[in-house]
């Protein structure tokens, strides 16, 4: 007799023990909920995500505090997107302002032939005769011509000379090169130049440039025309580059921001 009640005693303690734990992992869970409400209602989306994160992780089996939670995460996540959405929207009205006072000084010119495109180009520079001419393809990226006349040098790379200091491109495969007659043609692309093109844009004073090749090295001066060119136009490709990159996360954050309310419908409508 003693025994049984031995143990029913020990299975109430465990069963109290359980319930009282249970309690308090909901009290626990509860309390994430409303602090993420509350953060929420601050206007702290990203520790009001924090916290249901915990909730989802700490509290797996709180299934029903998780469920009524499910709103709070939705309206975060919205919050965050319009907040993300205002933010690209400024920097589209930067570039947008860049784009505009750099456009003034660009001429667009085509390539003669039918669907061949054509480039942007400096205005300064549109009747220049050069070896090396930079330019902005219809894509919005940087190109850099290289025209050797009447001669044939084995083009690898340009180099840009200020004083003791130089910079230059990413050396160009032969197969690269075009030749026609005496002269050498080829067209670095922006990853071939980007070092030694920012380097540029702080070496302006830079008065030489050299033309390196297999057989021989020509060295030109440099003007200073030339080198705003160059910089001005490197400027309002990469304006054109990051103006299209913005454009392509606002469309991905609309979109984002219809899914999040969406959800945020179907969690009220249920």
């Amino acid at each position: 007799m003693c025994n049984v009640a031995n143990r029913l005693a020990a299975a109430f303690l465990i069963a109290v023990s359980v319930s009282s734990c249970g309690d308090s992992d909901r009290e626990a869970a509860l309390q994430l909920s409303e602090t993420a409400e509350n953060e929420l209602k601050s206007g702290n989306y990203q520790a009001a995500i924090t916290a249901l994160d915990t909730l989802d992780t700490k509290y797996a089996s709180e299934v029903e505090v998780r469920r009524s939670s499910m709103k709070f995460r939705a309206m975060a996540v919205e919050g965050l997107t319009i907040k993300r959405i205002r933010e690209v929207d400024d920097t589209l009205a930067v570039l947008k302002n860049q784009l505009d006072r750099y456009g003034e000084s660009f001429e667009y010119i085509a390539n003669p032939g039918k669907g061949l495109g054509g480039n942007y180009i400096d205005r300064s520079i549109v009747k220049l005769k050069s070896d090396i001419l930079p330019r902005i393809n219809d894509d919005g990226y940087f190109t850099l011509s290289i025209r050797i006349n009447g001669r044939s040098i084995g083009f690898s790379r340009l180099t840009f000379v200020d004083g003791a200091m130089s910079a230059s491109t990413v050396p160009v495969e032969p197969s690269r090169l075009v030749k026609v007659e005496n002269s050498e043609m080829t067209v670095l692309q922006q990853e071939d130049v980007a070092d030694a093109v920012t380097w540029l844009a702080s070496h302006m004073t830079a008065a030489e440039y050299e033309l390196v090749g297999s057989k021989s090295v020509i060295r030109n001066k440099l003007s200073e025309t030339l080198v705003k060119a160059i910089v001005n136009t490197w400027n309002f490709a990469s304006a054109k580059q990051a103006y299209r990159l913005a454009l392509i996360e606002r469309e991905k954050l609309e979109r984002k921001l219809q899914l999040c309310r969406d959800q945020l419908a179907n969690v009220i409508d249920r």
